[in-house]
């Protein structure tokens, strides 16, 4: 009989407490829900690392032919039947802001093409949007959101074809985020390497090395790399996901790299920070 009082007595101070703080409509309907902003904080899920940030950063792959400033948008089934010297890989360049201050010279020289030539690289929205051939008309404009990095190639011959390769930010532009790296430095523990495509065509994207380098302030050079598919376990599920446990500082002489397949329109890496530090005002 004791305990019965005891356990009573435990109950009602609970429904006490849920009437007097409760986040929900059914006890007060005409009041907003109440909610402590300053306590919110995002945990990691199984399977990831403890993390301050999170962001996305996707690499999109665009055709298109040019005649008389006119642009077409082509696929990747178009370019490889009508133009298969252009059916090649292309470089995509993450970060890497002091070396994006200069055209990217030291990343391009680094990595040579086959059929394309190096066009310029500008910020949608920013910059002046043009390829080698000139103005961007509506049809080449169509897929850009301000604040992407648009890196351009061409090819000019018969037909003249043009290729972008975009990298956007899904949480704050991506120009945004490069360019606070000239004031901020962050570190990330994890890549998530995300694939729509699971063909066995789309999969051959994880044969690309992840290439990470830092150029000094007076150019001194190093660089690294880490294969996706060396991190693929036997019991994983999910075939276009990889967690690649990569910790790497990140300020504005560091950049990432990875060749794009022709044929790999929409690449996405999730990127998990572990801190964050400001290293100028």
């Amino acid at each position: 009989m004791i305990f019965t009082n005891k356990r009573s007595r435990a109950s009602q101070q609970l429904i006490r407490a849920l009437s007097q703080r409760s986040n929900a409509y059914e006890s007060h309907a005409d009041a907003p829900a109440a909610v402590n902003v300053a306590a919110t904080r995002l945990n990691p899920a199984p399977g990831n690392p403890t993390f301050a940030a999170q962001f996305d950063v996707q690499f999109l792959l665009k055709y298109f032919s040019v005649a008389a400033g006119a642009y077409t948008s082509r696929d990747a089934a178009y370019m490889f039947a009508n133009a298969p010297t252009l059916a090649t890989q292309l470089p995509a360049f993450l970060f890497g802001n002091s070396d994006f201050a200069g055209g990217f010279t030291k990343l391009k020289a680094l990595f040579p093409l086959s059929g394309w030539s190096y066009g310029n690289s500008f910020v949608y929205g920013k910059d002046f949007p043009n390829s080698f051939f000139g103005a961007l008309d509506a049809t080449a404009k169509a897929d850009l959101r301000s604040g992407d990095m648009v890196q351009t190639f061409y090819s000019d011959g018969a037909t003249d074809y043009v290729a972008f390769v975009i990298l956007r930010c899904t949480q704050v532009a991506y120009a945004t985020l490069l360019d606070a790296l000239n004031s901020d430095m962050f570190t990330i523990n994890m890549i998530r390497y995300i694939l729509s495509d699971t063909t066995a065509a789309g999969l051959d994207q994880y044969n690309n090395n992840i290439n990470i380098m830092k150029q000094s302030l007076f150019g001194k050079f190093d660089s690294d790399f880490v294969s996706p598919n060396s991190f693929k376990i036997p019991e994983q599920q999910q075939s276009g996901i990889i967690d690649i446990p990569l910790v790497k500082g990140v300020d504005k002489q560091v950049a990432l790299s990875t060749m794009i397949e022709y044929d790999v329109t929409t690449v996405q890496w999730s990127l998990f920070v572990r801190s964050v530090q400001k290293t100028a005002y």
